[in-house]
């Protein structure tokens, strides 16, 4: 990946230089990249059977984009797809950092869509998977992005007694929520999910692609690759130069 030390080093400095986090948060992101440096050894391991395998891949063709969560007009034709964990605190920082900003300029304008796709690392975040299966049994009541909103939070928030909570303030039907959520019914799907992220290259989370789609068939040519939890000026420079080629 390109550098996958480099950005989650970057993101340290940078909320250390800006003082905008406190020391056991900058500490904790600390911590998130050296566990990171035994990760991404075990996800290209699990992608290609070899530890030795080459960290970088070439992009793919074309993905199929028909299951999963999308925001934006319908018409658009470049696409932001994210792969992200909801306990990570470099996806957190993504959240509500950059995100507001791709949100009000691109998608909330009608130039593209966004499309949300998970990416739970188990061994940096083991309990990640449940807010990923709430944000599912949310999708079922129509629920998703009211119920993604109050998911980005740092491990060990994602708590049964957390989740109804949150399933409350977007507006759930409890008792629907709380059956879907015992079904387990979407580990399968998301472990699924998981594995083309890794399959694209993706060594950590938040993985991003931009490209473009059919709307008709949903089929995804990526362009770019973002790596990481990067400036806001690098997705739009991608973003731009997919509206370019469309």
């Amino acid at each position: 990946m390109t550098g996958w030390k480099q950005w989650a080093v970057m993101a340290v400095t940078a909320v250390a230089a800006a003082g905008c986090a406190s020391k056991s948060e900058v500490d904790a992101l600390r911590q998130e990249v050296e566990a990171l440096k035994v990760t991404q050894a075990q996800l290209v391991k699990r992608m290609s059977g070899n530890a030795n395998a080459p960290q970088e891949k070439p992009l793919p063709a074309s993905i199929d984009l028909s299951n999963g969560p999308f925001k934006g007009a319908a018409t658009a034709k470049v696409v932001l797809v994210e792969f992200s964990d909801y306990e990570c605190p470099f996806c957190i920082r993504h959240f509500t950092q950059v995100m507001p900003e791709v949100e009000a300029n691109y998608i909330q304008t009608g130039k593209i869509q966004y499309a949300f796709r998970d990416f739970p690392i188990d061994q940096l975040h083991p309990e990640a998977i449940r807010a990923h299966i709430a944000s599912h049994c949310a999708a079922e009541q129509g629920k998703f992005w009211e119920m993604h909103a109050r998911l980005f939070s740092k491990a060990g928030t994602h708590t049964p007694q957390d989740l109804v909570a949150r399933a409350k303030e977007s507006g759930l039907n409890i008792n629907a929520f709380s059956s879907c959520v015992a079904d387990d019914k979407y580990s399968a799907a998301i472990r699924q999910s998981t594995s083309v992220a890794i399959s694209l290259g993706a060594s950590g989370t938040p993985f991003f692609m931009v490209g473009t789609m059919d709307p008709g068939t949903k089929q995804f040519k990526p362009l770019t690759k973002l790596p990481g939890a990067l400036p806001y000026a690098q997705f739009q420079q991608a973003i731009e130069a997919a509206l370019a080629q469309k």
